[in-house]
């Protein structure tokens, strides 16, 4: 029986505990994720942001943001192409909003970010190898 369906509900679940964990401010959960050795590149529109090549790397540098007031990460369609039994790629659209105080006041932030996602598949486990994150664009809407 072709196990397709079970792969991409247990792919779109790594892109989505990303996203929660990320709300929860909870970056050590990244280690259940990605791959020890997780190759990441942050692009900032066409501009090289981060090129981390550890997932302990990443962590630590995803703490240093500190924590937003509030923030809201939200997943929309994601894309897999399978390789093999064992690796896939695949692209997700997300939307992340963060609440920051600046000047004593609430700013918003809005980001649409692509992740350009590369998996691999061990032990019968799925895990993020490689991604390259893309913000499409940021914008600052008014607070209500």
């Amino acid at each position: 029986m072709d196990n397709r369906i079970e792969d991409r509900v247990m792919l779109k679940d790594l892109v989505d505990r990303y996203a929660t964990e990320s709300d929860k401010n909870n970056q050590d959960y990244y280690a259940e994720i990605f791959r020890p050795d997780i190759k990441l590149k942050v692009y900032f529109g066409d501009s090289l942001g981060m090129d981390i090549t550890s997932v302990n790397d990443m962590i630590a540098q995803y703490k240093a943001f500190g924590a937003a007031k509030a923030s809201f990460h939200q997943n929309g369609q994601q894309v897999v192409d399978f390789i093999d039994d064992t690796h896939a790629t695949g692209i997700c659209y997300a939307i992340a909003t963060l609440v920051n105080e600046e000047a004593g006041k609430d700013k918003m932030t809005f980001h649409a970010v692509r992740y350009y996602d590369k998996y691999v598949k061990i032990d019968g486990r799925w895990w993020i190898a490689e991604r390259e994150q893309r913000f499409v664009y940021t914008c600052f809407p008014p607070m209500a």
